[in-house]
């Protein structure tokens, strides 16, 4: 499966960056309690990916449930 990967831009307050994975194709969408967060495009990649620091099963349940997955970087 594939999944586009954004990244949060630094934060002064020294918090860590968080990513968003969402599905590719049209019903991706960045979830309203996480707009005010100043999202980048990062990459598109598969969801095993490690970048994503999740593993492909967790990936997958979350973006079918949820509609996107919200992680700390694994290797950004």
């Amino acid at each position: 499966m594939q999944v586009n990967v954004f990244i949060s831009s630094p934060e002064h307050d020294g918090s860590p960056t968080k990513v968003l994975v969402l599905p590719v194709g049209p019903e991706a969408s960045i979830p309203k309690h996480l707009q005010h967060i100043d999202w980048k495009y990062f990459a598109t990649t598969v969801a095993g990916d490690s970048v994503i620091g999740a593993d492909k099963g967790e990936v997958e349940v979350a973006l079918a449930s949820d509609g996107y997955l919200l992680t700390r970087p694994g290797s950004i």
